[in-house]
C-alpha cells in the first residue's frame, strides 16, 4: 500500500498484467482466426513465397507505423501541457506505450490504462486526464473523417456513415464547449437518484473537455492526425505495390480511413473483423485480385495494429 492507503504501484499493474493476458490470448486468437479467413479468400502462398511479392518495400512499411505512434505521442504530450500537467519524459513515453497495448480493447476504452497509471504515479485524478484519452480518440475520428470524405468524394463510398459520424463529433464538441447547456443537462441528471451523485464529477470533466478541445487545441491535434493517419494509408498503398497490384494513393487512404471508422463504431476489440472485412471488400471492388487484396490486408493490418500491439505489451511490462 502506498502511504495513502492506495494500492501500490507494482501490484496495480501486476493486476492489470494478469487481467490483460487473458484478453490478449482470446484477441490474439480471434486475430488469428481472421487473418486464416482471409488468406482463404487468396492463393497467399504462392503470391508471398513463390516471388510475387517485393520485399524491399517491407521496411518502408514497417517504419511507417512507428512513425504514427511518434506522432500520436505528440499529441497526447501536447494535450497534458493544455491542463499543465508536466511528466518526466522517460515515464510519460512508457505511460503513452502501455495504452497501446489496449489497443484490443472495444471502442480502445483500454487506453484509459494511461489515466490509471498517471493516478498511480502522480496521484493525478482520473477525471483529469480521462478526458485526455477521449479527446485523443475524438480528433483522431475528426482526423480520419476528413481523410475519408476526400476519398469519399471521388469514389462516392460511405457518404451517409461519415455524415452520421460527423454530426455526433460535432454535437459532443458543441455540448462541451457551451457550458450554459451541459449546465442544464447535469440539473437534470442531478435530480435522478444515483446519478445525482456524479454531477460533480461530470462538471469537472466537462471543465476539462472545454480547455482542450477550444479552436487551436482541435486544429493542431487533427492536423497531427491527419498526417499519422495518411502514413496507414501510405503503409496500405505500398503493401499493393508490393504485391504487384495498382491502387492510387488516394484510394488507400480512403480505404484504411473509411475502415477505421466503421472498426470503431462497431465497438469491437480492435476493430477485428470490421476492419479487415471493409478493407479487403474496399480493395475487391477497386478491380484488385482476391490474393493481392487478402495480402494487402494482413500486411496492412499487421503493421497497423499488431506492431502497435506488440509494443504495447512491451510498455505494460516496463510500466
Amino acid at each position: 500500500m502506498d502511504r495513502e492507503g492506495h494500492p501500490g504501484v507494482k501490484g496495480g499493474i501486476g493486476r492489470i498484467r494478469r487481467r490483460y493476458r487473458g484478453w490478449l490470448l482470446s484477441f490474439l486468437a480471434l486475430g488469428v482466426a481472421v487473418t486464416a479467413a482471409i488468406a482463404v479468400v487468396g492463393d497467399l502462398k504462392e503470391l508471398l513465397w513463390a516471388g510475387g511479392m517485393d520485399y524491399s518495400y517491407l521496411p518502408l512499411i514497417l517504419l511507417l507505423a512507428p512513425l504514427n505512434y511518434c506522432l500520436r505521442y505528440v499529441k497526447w504530450r501536447y494535450f497534458l501541457g493544455k491542463l499543465d500537467i508536466l511528466i518526466p519524459e522517460r515515464r510519460n513515453m512508457i505511460i503513452f506505450t502501455a495504452g497501446l497495448s489496449m489497443t484490443l480493447t472495444p471502442g480502445k476504452a483500454g487506453e484509459l490504462l494511461k489515466s490509471y497509471l498517471l493516478w498511480e504515479d502522480y496521484q493525478i485524478p482520473v477525471t483529469t486526464t480521462a478526458p485526455l484519452v477521449v479527446a485523443e480518440r475524438l480528433t483522431d475520428g475528426i482526423s480520419l473523417l476528413i481523410l475519408a470524405s476526400l476519398g469519399a468524394l471521388h469514389y462516392r463510398h460511405g457518404g451517409l456513415v461519415l455524415v452520421v459520424v460527423a454530426g455526433a463529433i460535432l454535437t459532443f464538441i458543441f455540448l462541451m464547449q457551451t457550458p450554459g447547456l451541459t449546465d442544464c443537462f447535469l440539473k437534470l441528471w442531478a435530480k435522478i437518484p444515483l446519478l445525482g451523485r456524479a454531477v460533480p464529477i461530470m462538471m469537472r470533466i466537462q471543465s476539462c473537455f472545454q480547455r482542450i478541445l477550444q479552436p487551436a487545441p482541435l486544429l493542431f491535434s487533427t492536423s497531427l492526425g491527419v498526417v499519422s493517419w495518411a502514413f496507414e494509408g501510405v503503409v496500405l498503398y505500398l503493401a499493393v505495390l508490393a504485391l504487384g497490384g495498382r491502387l492510387s494513393l488516394l484510394g488507400a487512404v480512403f480505404i484504411v480511413s473509411f475502415s477505421a471508422i466503421i472498426g470503431a463504431i462497431s465497438f469491437l476489440p480492435g476493430g477485428l473483423v470490421a476492419v479487415e472485412g471493409t478493407i479487403l471488400g474496399l480493395l475487391l471492388a477497386a478491380g484488385l485480385g482476391a490474393d493481392v487484396a487478402a495480402a494487402a490486408t494482413i500486411i496492412t493490418r499487421f503493421s497497423t495494429l499488431w506492431l502497435g500491439v506488440a509494443l504495447g505489451v512491451v510498455g505494460l511490462f516496463l510500466a
